[in-house]
């Protein structure tokens, strides 16, 4: 989601963002609404990994690595690391 414009493309890293894959927007771009995506990952081991995603709005806007901090916890827009058990 973005609040500066609908989400024109993002992005899934399987190796804490040293690459970025693109995903597939399963929405078309509109403005103050969430976008779903997929992406197809296949993974290398398993045990505990983390995947990064991140989406870039239509006016060029990429969410960055981190955020700033504030005590509220308002306007997050950072990276979203999701947390995943390979079995």
């Amino acid at each position: 989601w973005s609040g500066g414009g609908g989400i024109a493309g993002g992005e899934v890293s399987t190796d804490d963002g040293a690459h970025w894959a693109p995903a597939r927007l399963l929405d078309r771009p509109r403005a103050d609404n969430w976008s779903r995506w997929s992406v197809s990952w296949r993974p290398t081991a398993k045990g505990r990994t983390r995947l990064l995603a991140r989406a870039t709005d239509v006016r060029g806007t990429t969410q960055p690595a981190t955020s700033v901090h504030n005590e509220q916890g308002y306007l997050f827009d950072a990276v979203i690391r999701h947390p995943v058990t390979v079995t």
